[in-house]
Parts: structure tokens; sequence; C-alpha cells
């Protein structure tokens, strides 16, 4: 929950500095233009008042010059029209601010939450933060940015001239609705942060609640929900969210519906006191009728725009409290200072003693880990789920810094920066990325640093065992993936050998980190895939990390890891001759599976 007290009027001024910076002229334009249409209230309400005199002077009067007595209709409804042209014109120019701060907007918090740490993703309250700006962010800067200031404006002049139009009866009254608009205002903040709260309170329960509804998305998940007739449950699962979901926003939107009736009791019996006094004075000859129907459109637009006002100062009071989510994440600290520097052709990379927990844990995911990797090696990362296999090629491709302990290249600690690790690794994860491009772009950003060529391209396919497939391909290299693009469809395997293809694309990197890189081959693709991985790695250092042992035997090293430490370190003939090692007791139980 968002404990922090929002300065509204210093987010107003950030939101506007943002605005005027990013939407430049255009901006500035578009809110004179919103504040001078505010004007067009006052002569709408003169359109009733100046026809219901006209109506009635012809009705009771004889003689009339029909020419001097329309000339002040036709002078408001010319100024009207203007208005008109003028609200035509604000319309078209804000489609266009609009598109232009709402790209801005999503860029520059793309490229916040891209340099933001790694273990921000893994902190509850950052998550939520994130999920709401996400959802609702890009919508409250407009709202602040574009349409606060004019509709306050516009609010703030609507009532001081539907208070006077009031006070010309009775100064009191005007005074008494203008009570009724302070009312509003305070139920209107108090509503606001109940919205607000109530959209916190229940991220989680959205996001489980979106969660399941994504489970029938994928032809993946349609295939896994006929099969094993998973639809019913599934969806009683997420009933079960969205009732949940649904109930609390009710009852949130059932009480601010209720806050709101006391306002609107009040100003009933102040406007029913109004017209009993117009009346008389009608009666008394002290008014011309056509002021009854400038009361009566007085106090109808006076209602809804109080209503408006409660309304949306719940929502703008919400809009607030969102962008100061945004405010607050723009906050967190980036990651270290990136460097360019690349690791030596020898080179020694050290863990001593180092220990890291998740935010959201109190487990250690690595433990007094020490551990030296040397140039040129090819080593087997193999331990259970949990040992620590993933948080270790976590903190070598430097993702995080909170570590306690030291990594070293060279004797060196790398506390004080990032890069010279990550600028020389290239790394698969177990759940890599399908990109909907074409094949050649899906090899390309292996390395965006340079442009690779489309018979670099065609040595990578032919090299992951792809290239008499997308041979068969309607445009080859140039053929796009995936459903978006009314691409070709490819299976899982093809995808995985896509991935490793991006590995090969990057020929600088001196270390390859491959997390389960077989996970969807048959055996047979699995051998072909690490011996040719053998084949093509030359001088660079191999990481393998696999469930699946068989590949082990190939390495110069096999690394057990267990409790988030290496408890084993030695090569296949060494652990396998010691019947007592983890790794022998692991390969004995995989060998079994095909004998």
């Amino acid at each position: 929950m968002n404990s922090k007290k929002v300065n509204i009027l210093k987010t107003i001024g950030k939101v506007f500095n943002q605005a005027v910076k990013e939407g430049k002229t255009q901006f500035i334009l578009l809110l004179i233009i919103g504040i001078v249409n505010c004007f067009s209230m006052y002569f709408g309400l003169l359109v009733p008042e100046l026809a219901t005199n006209i109506a009635y002077s012809f009705i009771t009067e004889d003689n009339i010059n029909f020419y001097q007595m329309i000339k002040p209709l036709i002078i408001v409804l010319v100024i009207l029209f203007i208005f008109a042209i003028m609200q035509s014109v604000y319309g078209l120019l804000k489609i266009y601010v609009n598109r232009n701060l709402k790209t801005k907007y999503e860029l520059g918090l793309s490229k916040k939450l891209s340099s933001m740490k790694w273990e921000s993703y893994e902190t509850h309250s950052v998550n939520m933060k994130i999920e709401m700006v996400k959802r609702d962010g890009v919508n409250s800067y407009l709202s602040i940015g574009f349409e606060l200031v004019p509709w306050m404006i516009n609010t703030i002049f609507y009532m001081i001239i539907y208070i006077l139009v009031i006070a010309r009866i009775s100064v009191a009254i005007g005074f008494a609705f203008a009570a009724s608009s302070v009312i509003y205002i305070l139920i209107g903040i108090y509503c606001g942060n109940k919205i607000y709260k109530t959209y916190r309170n229940n991220d989680a329960i959205y996001k489980k609640r979106t969660y399941l509804y994504n489970c029938s998305k994928s032809k993946e998940s349609h295939q896994d929900g006929i099969v094993n007739r998973l639809y019913h449950h599934l969806s009683k699962r997420w009933r079960k969210m969205n009732d949940d979901w649904n109930n609390d926003t009710i009852k949130a939107s059932t009480r601010v519906t209720l806050y709101n009736l006391i306002p609107g009791f009040v100003f009933a019996i102040i406007a029913c006191g109004l017209l009993y006094i117009v009346i008389k004075e009608i009666q008394n000859g002290d008014k011309e009728i056509g002021y009854f129907t400038l009361i009566i459109t007085t106090i109808v637009n006076f209602r809804w725009t109080l209503q408006g006002l409660s309304s949306n100062i719940s929502w703008y009071e919400r809009d607030f409290n969102v962008h100061q989510d945004y405010l607050d994440l723009m906050k967190y600290g980036g990651e270290y200072p990136n460097t360019n520097e690349v690791l030596p052709d020898d080179y020694e990379i050290e863990f001593k003693e180092v220990e890291y927990i998740y935010p959201q844990s109190q487990h250690k995911a690595l433990n007094n880990l020490n551990l030296k990797i040397q140039a040129h090696e090819t080593i087997a990362i193999v331990g259970v789920n949990g040992s620590g296999k993933t948080t270790f090629v976590s903190m070598l491709m430097e993702l995080s810094k909170n570590y306690i302990g030291d990594i070293q290249v060279n004797g060196k600690s790398l506390n004080d920066s990032i890069g010279i690790l990550r600028n020389s690794c290239s790394c698969i994860f177990q759940d890599f990325l399908e990109y909907q491009f074409s094949v050649k772009e899906n090899i390309a950003l292996g390395d965006i640093s340079r442009e690779i060529t489309d018979e670099e391209i065609w040595d990578i396919l032919k090299s992951v065992g792809l290239y008499e497939f997308v041979c068969t391909l309607p445009n080859g290299i140039h053929t796009m993936l995936g459903q978006i693009n009314n691409g070709i469809e490819i299976s899982k395997g093809q995808w995985q050998r896509l991935a490793v293809a991006r590995l090969l694309a990057n020929t600088n990197s001196k270390i390859w980190v491959l997390d389960e890189p077989t996970a969807y081959l048959d055996p047979i693709g699995e051998i072909d895939m690490y011996n040719f991985i053998y084949d093509l790695k030359g001088d660079r250092t191999v990481i393998f990390i696999s469930h699946r042992l068989g590949f082990a035997k190939k390495a110069n090293r096999i690394i057990v890891f267990k409790d988030g430490k290496v408890i084993e370190d030695g090569n296949h003939d060494n652990l396998i001759n010691d019947k007592n090692s983890e790794y022998a007791k692991m390969y004995d139980k995989q060998k079994k599976w095909y004998e």
C-alpha cells in the first residue's frame, strides 16, 4: 500500500514540466484552446434566457422589432459557433499531442524498467507499483496533463458564474450552494483514495485472475486444457478470483455512490428554496419569465457540474496516486555504471564466499559459494532444482550486485561497475523468448552491434541444423515466424535451435552459458546440439547447465551444486568412480532409464 501522502500541486508541476518538455508548442496551444473554450459556458447559459424572453415577448406584446429582438441571440449563437470550431480544432490537436506524449511516456517507462536492478522485480512492493503503472500509468499521466487544468478552470469559472447568477436572487443561497460544493470536493477526495486503495489491494487478485484467464490463450495451453480436461477446473478457479475482484470493486463503488447521495440531498433542498424565491419574484413582477428559465438551467448545470466535480476529483485523486507510483519507480536506482571492458584472452573468474538471498526470501540461494572458472574451460553444472545453479548464472551475468562476498576477474573485484562479464557472455536461458520476427532477425538479435550478412545467417543455420528447413520456407531467411505477422508456425525444438543460433551470431563472446539448451529436443537432436556446440566453441569458455547428465561426460569439468554451494568439482571419471558422490548417484539413476 502506498502510504506516502501525495503532494498534488507538486505532482501537477512535475507532470506539466514533463508534458511541456515532450509535447512542446502543440501542448501549450492545446492548453490555451482548452482554457478559452471554458468561456463558452457563459454564452450557453444566455441562450435559454434570451430565447424564453423572445418567445414571451412575441406572445404578450404587439409591434415588436423582430431584428432588434433576435439580434442578441444571433450574436450569442455566432460566438457559440466559433467556440464549436475551436472545440473541433482542440479535439484534432489533442489526438496528435496525446499520441506523442503517450509514446514518449511509454518509451521512458520501458527504458527505466529495463535499467532497474534485477532484484527489483523480485520485490513485492516494487512489483505491485510496476503492475499499477503499466496498467494505468499512461492514462493517469495524460489525464493530469491534458484534462486537469482545463477542467479545474472550467469548473471554477462555471461555479463562479452559477453562484453570481443565484446571488442575484439571494446572497445567502449563493453561499449555501458554495458550501455544498465544498462537501462535494471533500467527498470526491475521500472516494478517490478509496478507489485507489481498492485497486492497489486488488492488484494481486487481478494478476491471478488475468493469469488464469490467459491459461487458455496459446495453442499449447489450449491443447493441454483439452487433453487433460482442465477447462472446467481452470474456469472455476478463474471465476473465484474474478468474483473476489468484482466483489471488492462493487463494494467500493457502492460506498462511493452512497457517500455522493449526501451532497446531492443537500443540493436538492437548497435548489427547492431557490426556485420558491424565484417564482415569488416573478409573481411580484420583479423578474422576467426568462429568468426562471435561466435559474432552472443554472440549477441543472450546477447539479451536473457538482456531480462531475465529485466524480472527477475521485478519479483525479486516483490518478495522482498512480502517478506517484510512477514517480517512485523513476527514483529507484538503476544499475551500476556500465563499462565497455571485456575479458582478456586469458582470465580467471573467482567467486569468493558469495552469498545471495532473494528479496522475498529468507533462504540463501547461494551459500558461501567458492568457485574458480578458467579461460577456455568446458564446464557442466549439475544439481537438483533449487540448488543454486541458475542464481550462480545470474551473478555471473552481473544481474545483481546485492551479494555478500566477492566476485573477481584476475584478482580485481567487480563491485565497482557492470560490464566486463556481461559484455563477454552470450546466454540462452531455458525460458527463451520466441521473437515473432523473420528468421534472419531472430538470429541477428544475438549481436545487434553489427550488421550480419545473409551468408553468415545461412552458415549459422547449417550449424544448428535448420538450413534445409529454412530453404523450404516461402521467403527463406526473410520468412516471418509466428501468428502476429501471419507468419509460419514452427515447433518448440526449432525455436530452441534459433535461440542457439543467436548465441552463435555473437562472435565476440568469450563465454557461452547454456541453461537447459536442449530441453525441447529429442535425444538424437540433443546429442547433435551438444556435439556442434563442442565443435564450434573454439577457445571460448562454455558453461552447460542441465538436469540431464549425458552431456557432462565430454566436459573438462563437472561442478555439482547443492544448497547454494559447490559440493563436488572434478571430471566425469573422477566423480563417477566415487560411488558415494552426488554426481555418481544422479548419473546412475538416469542411466537406468535407458537400460
